[in-house]
């Protein structure tokens, strides 16, 4: 199956005129932050979303998928966007899994500095992944968090210190339902 018929069969958004001027400029130089993206470099695109490959994989096949509009947060991306990006993520992942026979993947958005994005461009790292391919499965988490697209790029910030599975304590109940009582509330006042 090719990746046009994967978009057919997920009935992604259909270019508009104005859509398809957008790419074909885009396609004459796609940035992906301040970086200029090769046209071989990127193996599909839709209306608001394009894949490419990684200049800095961390496993085979480890890919990145953006927004075509630089903006920073999934949260900046207007609905049409966001939910485009989704479904082209799902579009990879299903060439990938047949490229790569892998049984799982990691699909990882670092949404902002704070969070590790390295490159102020809503993307998501799509990588393969299988049983066993690393000694702590978490590790994958830390090598996210060190990719950067140039090596003067490296985040040299302090890391997170994550305890081990055996070290962390189950929270009770009665502090998830408080947790989840706040975010109720703001979901509640958001839609007001």
């Amino acid at each position: 199956t090719s990746i046009a018929q994967e978009t057919d069969n997920n009935n992604q958004t259909p270019l508009s005129n104005t859509d398809e001027e957008t790419m074909s400029s885009n396609i004459q130089q796609q940035l992906f932050g301040r970086f200029k993206i090769s046209p071989s470099q990127i193996f599909h695109r839709t209306a608001h979303s394009f894949a490419m490959v990684n200049l800095r994989p961390l496993v085979p096949g480890h890919v990145l998928v953006c927004s075509n509009r630089i903006t920073p947060l999934l949260s900046d991306l207007r609905e049409d966007e966001y939910d485009d990006l989704w479904r082209t993520v799902r579009v990879v992942q299903k060439v990938l899994k047949q490229k790569y026979k892998c049984e799982a993947f990691n699909v990882s958005v670092q949404d902002g500095a704070g969070a590790g994005q390295s490159v102020s461009h809503t993307h998501v790292h799509i990588l393969p992944r299988y049983v066993g391919d690393l000694e702590r499965n978490d590790d994958i988490y830390v090598a996210l968090d060190e990719w950067a697209p140039r090596d003067e790029m490296v985040k040299r910030q302090p890391k997170l210190d994550v305890p081990e599975d055996s070290e962390r304590r189950d929270r009770t109940m009665e502090e998830m339902e408080e947790e989840a009582l706040i975010y109720q509330t703001l979901i509640g006042e958001q839609s007001d």
